[in-house]
């Protein structure tokens, strides 16, 4: 699964079929010039803010599992070296891959935590089955300082999970979530993302078994910070359903970007589909973009949509806020808080944390 030195020569960072636009919204030139062949690969251990059942930061890592998930080592095979630079990077600088097997219903959220905070490019990697099972996750993705890299691979089965992402970023960050869905698999998933320097976040799931469903929820946030967030949503089985939405915020010369795709392959018959995604720029200079892209190769659909949207801060809205005495920043807060209430509610065990973060997320940017 790892690749030498000479094979990334021959690897470019995004191909056409990567993403629904030609143009790359990430700023790939600083993953470049923080990369594993100019940076170290191993880090110490940085004082984690997040208390987790896995904890991966810097070169070391450390487990506390709690019943019904058991630890193994290697990777599900949902992500090659060979499809991009970043993933060559990823791999090339990888020590190793940890494997989790959720055996039992989990009464409390698996907490896995990702962090880095120095000058380094270090790379982590975590795969998840789950099968028969119910299981709250949470993932926070932090990184402070340096580059860091995290893939989690995600196989479930007959399974209702619920997946909370948190990025924390300061610095440069790829996260890649890849997931494979087999029939009667049932995931809620709500990421929120607090830019750093320039955050490549993707996620790509896989609608494989009949019945499966996904509804996913996104809310990227870039105050004087870069934010590239794709989600790729593939339906093979019949009678699935997918639904994301996604709401994002650029300010103070921020740049949030988000790309989605969903497909509707022909074997998908009797399913549905659909994407909404939407950038609110908070005030001039900032930068929104929105790509939604739904194609639909069968005719026994059931519904399928999409929408997008880059629209100004309302003004009418501000004014109102700040005529009660609120200045610019807490209006803002008070206006994203209400939209992450809104994005988290198709949330059940892990709502409450998804506010609780996003407020955190607001209060920390301001």
């Amino acid at each position: 699964m790892f690749i030498e030195r000479e094979a990334l020569e021959r690897l470019t960072y995004q191909k056409y079929g990567d993403s629904p636009t030609i143009k790359s919204y990430t700023k790939w030139k600083l993953f470049e010039e923080n990369s594993p062949l100019r940076l170290p690969t191993e880090a110490k251990v940085g004082d984690v803010p997040i208390r987790g059942h896995v904890v991966l930061s810097g070169s070391e890592a450390w487990f506390s599992l709690p019943a019904g998930v058991e630890l193994s080592e290697g990777t599900l095979g949902l992500s090659q070296p060979e499809e991009s630079r970043i993933l060559g990077f990823h791999f090339y600088a990888l020590r190793k891959a940890y494997r989790l097997r959720i055996t039992g219903d989990l009464v409390e959220p698996l907490v896995i935590v990702s962090h880095l905070s120095s000058k380094a490019f270090i790379s982590h990697h975590i795969s998840i089955e789950a099968e028969n099972v119910k299981a709250p996750i949470i993932i926070y993705d932090m990184a402070e300082e340096g580059t860091k890299s995290l893939v989690v691979e995600l196989k479930a089965r007959n399974a209702e999970l619920e997946v909370l992402t948190v990025g924390r970023h300061r610095s440069l960050s790829h996260y890649l979530l890849r997931a494979s869905l087999g029939g009667g698999t049932r995931v809620k998933a709500f990421t929120v993302i607090s830019a750093g320097e320039m955050s490549h976040h993707r996620e790509d799931y896989s609608l494989e078994g009949a019945e499966s469903e996904l509804i996913l929820r996104g809310m990227p946030i870039a105050i004087g910070s870069s934010v590239d967030y794709l989600t790729n949503v593939l339906q093979y089985g019949e009678k699935t359903v997918s639904e994301t939405r996604v709401h994002g915020f650029s300010y103070e010369n921020g740049w949030t970007v988000h790309r989605g795709v969903a497909k509707v392959f022909e074997s998908a018959r009797n399913s549905s589909s659909g994407v909404v995604s939407q950038i609110t720029i908070m005030d001039e200079g900032s930068l929104g973009v929105s790509v939604p892209m739904l194609e639909v190769d069968t005719g026994e659909i059931e519904s399928a949509f999409h929408s997008s949207a880059v629209r100004q801060f309302d003004e009418d809205a501000l004014f109102y806020l700040r005529s009660r005495g609120l200045d610019s920043d807490e209006a803002m807060s008070l206006f994203v808080h209400g939209i992450g209430e809104a994005l988290s509610s198709h949330l059940e065990r892990l709502r409450g944390k998804a506010r609780g973060n996003v407020g955190e997320l607001i209060e920390g940017l301001l």
